[in-house]
């Protein structure tokens, strides 16, 4: 497909081991650091080690790859590596720790920085939608319930709902935050070590909030796994809905909003054609997520309390959830800023569809009629207006009292779009300035939660990692 250059990593997939790697040096880099501190290791032997991880570490940042075709997996290629090194002194390494304990801390290392990533990319998008929805206070369009025009509401208050769905996903993803960020090095196989290591000093080094204390439960647990891919279910749903909705908006049918033309796909059968692609990609892409939270419930849902190869199976697909959400955020973010609205098409819609001829009828209850005259009246009304492709704004007083002599001059207030619009003044309501108040408050809960993201971000990176023993 020939992808705007943007979005060209649409069909990107993660390097699996690769990524890995980084994450291994780090939690291997602390695992030594603490042997050091309690004596389990002598200072000259921890600081060659950490040295020959600093190498390696410095070598993944310049892209270079450290594993061959021969390694197993990862840890092969990191235990080579030190052995290629330092000889057998690289043994000291893998003192006191296994490929199972090792393997859990580098996942949750992983989806900790993925985590804090997303929630980024989350406030980044609440941020676009609250402007657009501060820009277009003043744009009436139609609102539907069954797919049919219902009831003419503000476009603000449409961006607002989608709004307070992404706050909620925000909400989700801090709450799992909190169980992730536990550290299971340390459990060895399953067991635990015989040696007297600390392991809540290697939390320390690597911003962990606590330990996982059963070394049986730290090994095997992936509920973070399950709990991350539900977020990330929700997350896709509110994108897909939001992308459905503007791939109809954007129909010849609706006429509501264009894309620009660089975020568009020239058609190949139809070079005149250009195609909303990146919409369609929202729409579809997240199914791709409701499949792996299937796969990792699969996977995990009958296996024995202890290490399987079935905790390493669900690897792959959680790469793949953690880059689909961060490209459905990327795509978001890029889409919504860069829609061209039509916004008298929308009136025209909202208007065409006698969304208001519910207020004529308010109108005439509140003048004395009964509903059942009322009713009737603006049932005969409508089908009036709709034989002779009228608007009721457009109808002579001479007209509204054909069906009932009790319109008067002030109906035309009564129908009004933005007066009619305004008549929602509940709670919560699309009325303006419930709208604008809704406004306010989800402003001041944006603040709230970067600031949270922020001082959780400090909190991880503030913590050391590992420190370089002098010989």
């Amino acid at each position: 497909m020939s992808y705007p250059m943007q979005f060209r990593r649409i069909m990107d997939k993660p390097d699996i081991e690769a990524i890995l790697f980084a994450y291994a040096v780090r939690s291997t880099s602390a695992h030594v650091q603490m042997l050091s501190e309690t004596g389990l290791a002598d200072g000259k032997s921890a600081t060659a080690i950490l040295q020959a991880l600093g190498a390696m570490s410095e070598s993944l940042a310049r892209g270079e790859a450290l594993i061959e075709e021969d390694d197993a997996d990862v840890y092969d290629a990191l235990e080579r590596k030190l052995k290629e090194s330092l000889g057998e002194l690289a043994q000291i390494a893998s003192l006191a720790k296994s490929r199972n304990d090792q393997l859990a801390t580098d996942l949750r290392l992983y989806l900790r920085d993925a985590v804090l990533q997303i929630a980024a990319g989350i406030i980044d998008l609440r941020r676009q939608i609250i402007e657009l929805a501060e820009r277009d206070l003043d744009i009436v369009m139609p609102g539907y319930t069954h797919m049919q025009p219902a009831e003419a509401i503000l476009l603000s208050h449409w961006w607002l709902a989608n709004e307070s769905r992404f706050s909620r996903d925000f909400a989700r993803l801090f709450d799992l935050y909190e169980r992730l960020n536990v550290l299971p090095l340390g459990a060895c196989v399953l067991a635990g070590a015989k040696e007297p290591i600390d392991r809540t000093l290697v939390a320390r080094f690597l911003g962990f909030n606590d330990v996982i204390e059963n070394s049986l439960d730290a090994v095997s647990d992936r509920d973070f796994l399950i709990e991350f891919s539900s977020f990330a279910t929700l997350t896709g749903l509110h994108l897909s809905q939001i992308g459905s909705e503007l791939s109809i908006w954007a129909t010849q049918e609706f006429g509501f909003v264009r894309l620009p033309r660089h975020l568009v796909v020239r058609s190949q059968s139809f070079p005149l054609k250009r195609n909303p692609e990146i919409l369609e990609v929202l729409r579809a892409r997240p199914a791709l997520i409701y499949g792996r939270l299937m796969e990792f419930i699969a996977e995990l849902k009958a296996i024995n309390t202890g290490f399987s190869q079935d905790l390493q199976e669900c690897v792959p697909g959680l790469f793949d959830v953690v880059e689909t959400v961060k490209l459905l955020l990327d795509l978001s973010n890029a889409v919504l800023p860069g829609l061209e609205l039509d916004q008298e098409r929308m009136k025209e819609v909202a208007c065409a569809d006698l969304l208001n001829v519910n207020h004529a009828l308010d109108y005439l209850l509140a003048k004395g009629l009964s509903r059942e005259q009322s009713t009737k009246a603006v049932e005969q009304l409508a089908a009036y207006c709709r034989t002779r492709n009228k608007y009721l704004s457009d109808l002579a007083l001479s007209e509204w009292q054909q069906f009932s002599p009790a319109f008067e001059m002030d109906i035309y207030d009564y129908i009004a779009m933005e007066e009619s619009v305004g008549a929602f003044c509940s709670f919560g309501g699309s009325s303006k300035g419930q709208v604008e108040q809704a406004l306010n408050r989800s402003k001041a809960a944006l603040e709230r939660d970067q600031a949270q993201l922020a001082q959780q971000s400090r909190l991880v990176n503030s913590k050391p990692e590992k420190t370089v023993y002098k010989s």
